[in-house]
């Protein structure tokens, strides 16, 4: 089943456990998906993630253990000291547990902690953490725009979306063609372009969403950032503001682009936004996104990227932080 909501509200139930993986496949040339297996799992809502850790054995971990055992702990194993947050790409429920799937890209010591882990291996999750993508109810055409490791929020939305009304494109793109972190079917759709979206990414096909496939280098698709592709394909099949919802995660200037394009054109857009995380809960303030903030003398304050997000829309967000 499939978890979807119509709302935007932040999770405040999560739980910390321990997870054993049940697969780890690579989907292209650096991207692979965790699946972990646990017990239990509050309610959660595409948008929200969940934050990842190595899982002490007991033999590791004595009566006087704390953080900073921990810390040297992981540090003696080369093992990523601080969890890592990674947006959840699915989510199944059945009478043996909860899957839950986490798309990553190997770059570091966590990613690279990651990419060892096999099947039975235990996982620390926190989760599931933050808020959700609102899907209202009066806009029959929602967007979805992917670059680069902002997939997996995407992949979750789309599956969601299946159980609406809406007719639904997901544009995907990378900086070349084997870091496209999906599984095409490129006989029966050759050529894709920005001009028109085809179901040729089984991931989404099976939710009954098509896509526009982009490549920086030209590789594959549409020659270009995904924003582009995004603005090619809207000139080509232009659409009113009061039909479309567009949802953006990747890279920050991309989604800033899809931002600006979106607000000049009284677009309904949402940003999934990225920002490290050492703790995920609020404690330890790190993880600041500047909004604007009518209520602020200054016209603008701090939000916190691991509670009042990580969605945010668009026109709130401030690209920069003002002096």
């Amino acid at each position: 089943m499939i978890e979807s909501t119509a709302t935007h509200a932040i999770q405040r139930d999560r739980v910390i456990q321990t997870a054993h993986a049940v697969a780890n496949r690579r989907l292209c040339r650096d991207h692979y998906c965790l699946t972990l297996r646990v017990p239990m799992f509050p309610p959660a809502q595409a948008g929200q993630f969940a934050h990842l850790s190595p899982e002490r054995s007991a033999a590791q971990v004595d009566i006087e253990s704390d953080e900073a055992s921990h810390q040297e702990w992981a540090r003696a194993l080369n093992l990523p000291m601080l969890r890592r947050a990674f947006s959840i790409a699915g989510l199944r429920r059945d009478n043996a547990g909860i899957e839950v799937d986490v798309i990553y890209r190997v770059v570091g010591t966590a990613t690279r902690w990651m990419e060892s882990l096999r099947v039975g291996d235990p996982v620390s999750i926190l989760g599931p953490m933050g808020n959700s993508f609102p899907i209202s109810d009066h806009k029959p055409v929602a967007w979805l725009v992917a670059g680069g490791v902002g997939l997996p929020p995407m992949l979750w939305l789309a599956a969601a979306l299946q159980e609406t009304a809406k007719r639904v494109v997901a544009f995907c793109g990378a900086q070349t063609h084997d870091l496209l972190a999906l599984t095409l079917d490129l006989a029966a759709h050759p050529n894709p372009s920005a001009m028109t979206a085809t179901p040729s990414a089984k991931e989404f096909a099976r939710c009954g969403t098509d896509v526009v496939l982009s490549t920086d280098d030209g590789s594959l698709g549409f020659r270009g950032y995904v924003g582009s592709a995004m603005a090619a394909y809207h000139q080509a099949n232009p659409l009113r503001p009061d039909v479309l919802v567009v949802y953006t995660c990747g890279p920050e200037p991309m989604m800033h682009f899809v931002a600006e394009y979106c607000i000049a054109r009284q677009i309904e857009c949402y940003v999934c936004v990225e920002r490290n995380m050492a703790c995920g809960t609020g404690m330890c303030q790190s993880c600041v996104v500047p909004v604007r903030d009518t209520a602020d003398p200054a016209g603008w304050s701090y939000r916190l990227c691991c509670t009042d997000g990580p969605i945010f829309e668009a026109c709130n967000i401030l690209w920069e932080t003002p002096r």
